[in-house]
């Protein structure tokens, strides 16, 4: 009887996981008996530990779990910098922790996160989209690119960002300049020097 109360438990997880993709552990107590038993289920590969308390499915991508994670979690975190470039497809580089902005006055503490407290004023860009059928929110690809150029100027990550850009969109020029005003970046003379030379 025991065995198979244990046995109920565990296909419990298991689907809850799989319709809801990422639970917390306080989400999961009710089903699982204890910290260890989650950690025995992450042992056997049947779950997989995000860490910061954050579980998912080992059906999907540990990345896409844990972007999935933001909104319900962190709902006004903004997915930035290397993580948003990724996801828009404009930079392949490993993600070891999910990038987010905050408000410069609220604060986020998570291992799974790198946290940048930003001023109101850079908050700008922020879209919803679909994001393996949940909605995230994030910077949009002329925004991502500003960031790029923030963080990387003239290096590797933002020419490659800048070139993936212009091979996927037409370039938005209105928002490109509006970004490159508000964020004192560059990102036009950099889109007008690569079409130049197309």
């Amino acid at each position: 009887m025991r065995k198979n109360v244990k046995s109920q438990s565990l296909s419990n997880v298991l689907a809850r996981l799989q319709k809801e993709k990422v639970l917390s552990a306080q989400q999961l107590k009710s089903s699982v008996s204890s910290r260890m038993a989650l950690k025995r289920l992450v042992e056997d590969g049947k779950i997989v530990s995000l860490g910061a308390g954050l579980y998912a499915s080992s059906r999907i991508d540990p990345f896409v779990a844990s972007v999935i994670a933001i909104p319900r979690f962190y709902p006004k975190a903004i997915l930035s910098n290397i993580t948003a470039l990724v996801i828009h497809g404009l930079s392949d580089e490993s993600v070891d922790r999910i990038d987010v902005d905050i408000p410069r006055d609220s604060s986020i503490r998570n291992a799974l996160l790198r946290v940048h407290r930003v001023p109101a004023k850079r908050l700008v860009g922020i879209t919803a989209m679909k994001f393996h059928g949940e909605i995230i929110t994030i910077y949009d690809p002329e925004r991502s690119l500003a960031e790029a150029f923030r963080f990387d100027k003239g290096g590797p990550i933002f020419y490659k960002a800048l070139k993936r850009y212009l091979r996927q969109h037409d370039p938005n020029m209105a928002l490109i300049l509006k970004y490159d005003g508000l964020l004192g970046t560059l990102v036009m003379p950099h889109v007008q020097q690569e079409l130049a030379d197309v």
